[in-house]
């Protein structure tokens, strides 16, 4: 069988109650590559030069089915480092932020391992790619971007793929993916609003591009007849100015938009967003994200650990709690757990995260569980959003899209308050609730 979860916030009609509820020329991080036992010296925006040494990388890989076989995955990087003598890891891989070792904010952006036979990195000869900022500073600027989809919240549909998450097979490469996805509702739901202040509009259309004298902004899997009429090429943009909605273009009619981030100064190195994407919400929405991790491939019997510790709390606050509901019905409240899995399918784990301030907030990750002797794919809902996603009152209509792979029969939707109706492997439903709470909807069916 397979599953996906997403939740829903339902308020009190007389307010909203949230599901869990610098210049141009500002120092940007700096970008250096290493092998084992190289040094890189910079001030890295700081009074005083800094010493990076590369100790060791460690490659964590499982395996995938993709359309036909098993792959070989990697899934994260482990890169240890010596600032100024001190000893630290880095992650590298989706949904890992930057981390402080002796004074000094560092990024893993790449690893090796992510570049060998990929669909779209090139392939890097030296062990990492790193970026690194005096952390007396923050990692950009407050206020510098906006987050690109207006009245968002992060998590409300499944289709969240993160920096260097595995997505498929290309021409028989793998796909680790070199931006970040944000998915949604199709057609004119969703508001996609420049990130950044000046922005030149460079291109226009199903993959728009913007760029001001610092940053180039592609966003990907618009609709033209979705986009703003009186705007084009040459059109300027100011910070959080919406030009469009998010589409479904190229995409199997599953709504999500891609987002890569490049200097100008460098364009042909894509950025690692997902540390910009996660300032700009925290700015604008004030509640901590719960990050579970990207989605997890094992065979049946083996035991996978899944990384709560990767959520994030907004600036000044903490994760104090961490609570995970398992499809089994099991809880634990660990940060990080290890789990086994006895049956083939695809299982969608919740964790819901409270910082320090009480606000909590809820996400998923999947796990896909293969049959050693005979892998095969399992199945599972591709895409589960719902719309709208803040300010829902008691009897607003909120539509279900849901849209399943491999499944074949018993498909439902479990809405979360004792309501279940029948389904299928592609559509839209409606739904109100009567009374406020939070709500986790379950999309389901056999295969």
């Amino acid at each position: 069988m397979g599953s996906r979860k997403i939740l829903l916030a339902v308020a009190f009609v007389s307010f909203v109650l949230c599901v869990r509820p610098e210049p141009a020329d500002a120092h940007n991080p700096k970008f250096f590559t290493l092998d084992i036992g190289q040094t890189y010296t910079d001030t890295f925006g700081g009074a005083a030069p800094r010493s990076v040494k590369l100790l060791n990388v460690v490659d964590s890989y499982e395996m995938g089915y993709w359309q036909g076989g098993l792959r070989k995955i990697c899934y994260k990087s482990t890169i240890t480092l010596a600032v100024d003598g001190v000893e630290g890891a880095v992650g590298c891989g989706p949904f890992y932020m930057p981390v402080v070792i002796n004074g000094l904010r560092i990024c893993g952006e790449l690893t090796r391992a992510f570049t060998i036979n990929s669909t779209f990195i090139p392939e890097m000869s030296e062990a990492v790619l790193l970026s690194a900022k005096d952390a007396s500073m923050p990692w950009y600027d407050p206020g510098r971007f906006a987050f690109p989809i207006k009245d968002y919240r992060w998590g409300c549909a499944n289709f969240q793929n993160a920096w260097l998450g595995f997505h498929d097979m290309s021409a028989g490469k793998l796909y680790y993916h070199y931006g970040v996805d944000l998915g949604g509702m199709y057609p004119k739901h969703h508001k996609l609003v420049s990130m950044i202040p000046n922005a030149e509009i460079v291109s226009y259309g199903t993959g728009t591009s913007i760029r001001n004298s610092e940053l180039e902004i592609l966003y990907y899997h618009m609709v033209d007849s979705n986009l703003r009429k009186d705007l084009g090429v040459g059109s300027v943009l100011d910070k959080g100015e919406m030009f469009g909605y998010l589409g479904n273009s190229q995409c199997g009619n599953d709504a999500h938009a891609h987002f890569d981030m490049r200097y100008v100064s460098d364009p042909k190195r894509n950025i690692n967003c997902f540390p910009i994407l996660v300032q700009a919400y925290l700015e604008e929405y004030d509640e901590p994200l719960s990050f579970p991790g990207h989605k997890r491939h094992c065979y049946a019997g083996d035991t996978i650990e899944l990384e709560g510790s990767l959520s994030v709390a907004p600036p000044g606050r903490s994760i104090t709690s961490y609570e995970w509901t398992f499809t089994d019905g099991t809880k634990a409240t660990a940060a990080n757990v290890r789990r086994s899995y006895g049956t083939r399918g695809a299982y969608s784990e919740e964790l819901t995260v409270t910082d320090s301030a009480g606000k909590r907030s809820s996400n998923y990750v999947m796990v896909f569980v293969y049959d050693r002797e005979s892998p095969t794919d399992a199945p599972y809902a591709d895409s589960l959003s719902h719309f709208p996603v803040r300010g829902i009152t008691p009897g607003t209509p909120v539509t279900v899209y849901f849209h399943g792979r491999n499944m074949t029969s018993n498909f439902t939707i479990d809405y979360g308050d004792g309501v279940v109706e029948t389904a299928s492997d592609h559509g839209t439903k409606m739904h109100s609730y009567p009374r406020p709470g939070e709500y986790v909807v379950t999309y389901k069916g056999d295969g």
